[in-house]
């Protein structure tokens, strides 16, 4: 007969089986797959500054012009990638859900972007433009590189939606409206409080629940990325790049300080100064 060690020694045994097991599983196949060291069930094609991880999808010969978007994240950025990025083209959007656990068309997760097979179909009824919606998953998965997991979970939203799209030249493209649409109705007092965007933590407050616009969050996307772009022309790509790398890098991890810091003003100061701006009469074209 068994003693009452050896049984509560087979019982820990088992469970600690059961949760390698279980770890293993989602690692391999499930949630935690972006973490994984290993990839399984994907081909993989190594180029130069890239890898892309497929299914055969027809789109491969297509993306060698992702060497020039690695390129152009890393001059806008002013930060290298620590590793190459890698892009998994889904199979289906199940597989996509299960691994990334997400229900966008695109989601960058730990330096790795994933593209469900609805982008892939967008893409190719010409819905959606793939190179532009890569460049802006490819800006956070580089910032993804320079920080855990759990502190980009924590950079304001609208910062990083913001640098996304002003990177990726997506202001005014698709869904997302113009910069003059934007700043039109900035100056009539539609607006987002950058603070109010939350992280993907805190989730969303005030402005960001009030605004009245149907597609709400093109307008806040289009809105960051117009709010960054005026931060950038200000200062200089130099400053501009100075004050990302104080973000990524500030152990408190205080957008706040970081203003003060490069800038020597607040983030209040800044957008009182972008809404100002979208008031002033629209320069004329020739």
């Amino acid at each position: 007969m068994m003693s009452k060690t050896k049984k509560k020694w087979f019982v820990a045994a088992g469970s600690v089986a059961t949760f390698l097991a279980l770890a293993v599983y989602e690692l391999s196949f499930g949630r935690l797959f972006p973490f994984s060291p290993v990839v399984m069930g994907f081909s993989r094609e190594e180029h130069g500054n890239y890898v892309v991880y497929h299914h055969g999808q027809p789109e491969l010969p297509q993306l060698s012009y992702l060497s020039d978007v690695v390129t152009l994240e890393e001059q806008y950025h002013g930060m290298s990638f620590g590793s190459k990025p890698e892009i998994f083209f889904c199979k289906s959007d199940s597989e996509f859900r299960r691994l990334s656990g997400g229900k966008a068309r695109f989601i960058a997760m730990n330096g790795r972007v994933f593209v469900s097979k609805r982008a892939q179909e967008d893409a190719r009824q010409g819905r959606i433009d793939l190179r532009t919606y890569l460049t802006h998953e490819m800006s956070h998965g580089l910032l993804q590189q320079h920080m855990s997991s759990l502190r980009f979970a924590q950079m304001p939203r609208w910062l990083v939606e913001g640098v996304a799209m002003d990177c990726a030249g997506q202001v005014g493209i698709g869904i997302y409206p113009a910069k003059s649409d934007v700043y039109q109705a900035v100056a009539q007092g539609i607006f987002c409080e950058p603070v109010d965007y939350g992280t993907l933590f805190s989730g969303e407050k005030g402005t960001a629940i009030s605004c009245p616009l149907t597609n709400k969050t093109a307008f806040f996307y289009s809105q960051f990325g117009c709010m960054v772009e005026f931060l950038r022309s200000s200062y200089g790509t130099q400053r501009f790049q100075a004050f990302l790398m104080d973000v990524v890098k500030n152990q408190s991890l205080s957008v706040e300080g970081s203003f003060m810091t490069v800038f020597g003003k607040s983030l209040a100061d800044e957008v009182a100064r972008f809404k100002n701006e979208t008031k002033k009469p629209a320069t004329p074209t020739r």
